[in-house]
């Protein structure tokens, strides 16, 4: 038996930090793209279902040719990619990720990008409510789930390092970024940050946004969201939008005046 955990913990640690291309499903172009075990273990299984399967719904059901898209907590840029081959030559993509290291794999990816996609910005920056400093915390496995040290109450697990971030705002975004014609969040626990800092967006812009929302934020960012005339959803497997009263872990959030 404890041979066996031994081989087990040699298998993680020599694919932990295995970095390589893996395609886009072809109808986001077939792409490759650089990733890495290290975000997501599930990355080494064929596909990108296992890891991905909400993204590469959600890309498919709401980037249009054209779109402006902003991928606010972006990691590998797996949904800024496909995102960029719905949206087309005449679409633009801005991925934001507070990890230099990913950021570097996105721009590798944008170097080698075939025709048909628009172009990818990526922004080494964390989202929050102010501009600053603040620490980013690399958890031991898993660095999809780097979080902000800032935010009470993620469980990411140990934390392997700390790395010193830029924060901005939204809001601050809208001064150098094009308005986006959609959001995706997905910034671990981070989300009522980003809804306070981003005023402006929600007031003027308003956007539609595919947003992750922890439990315990939950209350908060529906009243958040409410309070700027948002509604609501779930997304089904099919692709249909089941309307909720708050959100949910994963949420379609769309102004009410766009139903």
């Amino acid at each position: 038996m404890n041979a066996s955990l031994e081989i087990a913990k040699l298998a993680r640690k020599l694919t932990g930090n295995f970095v390589f291309r893996k395609k886009l499903p072809r109808t986001f172009g077939s792409a490759r793209i650089n990733v890495t075990s290290r975000s997501d273990i599930r990355l080494l299984a064929p596909g990108l279902h296992r890891s991905a399967s909400d993204l590469l719904q959600v890309a498919s059901l709401y980037i249009r040719p054209g779109s402006c898209v902003w991928d606010i907590g972006s990691n590998l840029g797996v949904f800024s990619f496909c995102a960029s081959w719905k949206a087309g030559p005449q679409g633009r993509v801005y991925s934001l990720e507070a990890d230099p290291f990913y950021v570097e794999l996105q721009n590798k990816t944008v170097r080698l990008l075939p025709t048909g996609y628009s172009p990818v910005i990526p922004l080494c920056a964390a989202v929050a409510d102010t501009m600053g400093i603040m620490n980013l915390c690399i958890p031991r496995r898993g660095h999809s789930r780097s979080h902000l040290a800032s935010v009470e109450g993620n469980k990411a697990g140990e934390t392997e390092a700390l790395k010193q971030v830029v924060s901005v705002t939204a809001d601050f975004l809208l001064r150098y970024w094009p308005k986006p014609d959609f959001v995706k969040v997905d910034i671990e626990g981070a989300e009522i940050l980003f809804l306070r800092g981003a005023t402006e967006l929600l007031r003027g812009v308003r956007p539609n946004m595919w947003i992750e929302v922890c439990e315990s934020n939950s209350d908060l960012a529906t009243k958040l969201l409410s309070s700027f005339n948002y509604r609501m959803f779930t997304l089904a497997p099919d692709g249909s939008e089941q309307p909720a009263e708050k959100c949910k872990f994963n949420s379609l959030v769309k102004p009410s005046e766009r139903l």
